[in-house]
C-alpha cells in the first residue's frame, strides 16, 4: 500500500442496511476517483461499525475525494445513519515509510 486510509463509521443499529446500500451505491465512484488505487469496506457487527480500508496514491489525492463527497452530500446522508452523526467518523491516514 502506497498511502493507507482507515475511516470508520459507527452505524445506528437500526441503519446498518442503509449504511451499507449507501456504500454499495458510493464505491464505484470512489474506485474511479483519482489517485483512488483501491479500497474495501469491512463490518464489525458487535458495534455496527464499517471500516473503509483504502489505498491513496498521495494524501492530496484522499483530500480531494474527502472534499467532494462532503460537497457531493454524502455527508448530509450518512448523517442521520450514524451513530452519532458525521462527526463520530473517523479518518487516520498512514504513510507508508517502505520498510
Amino acid at each position: 500500500m502506497k498511502n493507507l486510509v482507515i475511516a470508520e463509521f459507527p452505524a445506528r443499529k437500526d441503519k446498518v442496511a442503509e449504511v451499507k446500500a449507501a456504500f454499495e451505491s458510493a464505491l464505484g465512484d470512489t474506485r474511479a476517483f483519482e489517485g483512488c488505487i483501491g479500497i474495501n469496506v469491512y463490518f464489525e457487527e458487535a458495534t455496527s461499525t464499517f471500516t473503509a480500508i483504502q489505498d491513496w496514491e498521495s494524501f492530496d489525492h484522499y483530500d480531494r475525494y474527502f472534499n467532494w463527497r462532503m460537497e457531493s452530500g454524502l455527508a448530509d446522508l450518512l448523517d442521520p445513519l450514524l451513530d452519532g452523526g458525521v462527526q463520530s467518523m473517523s479518518v487516520r491516514k498512514f504513510e507508508n515509510l517502505g520498510i
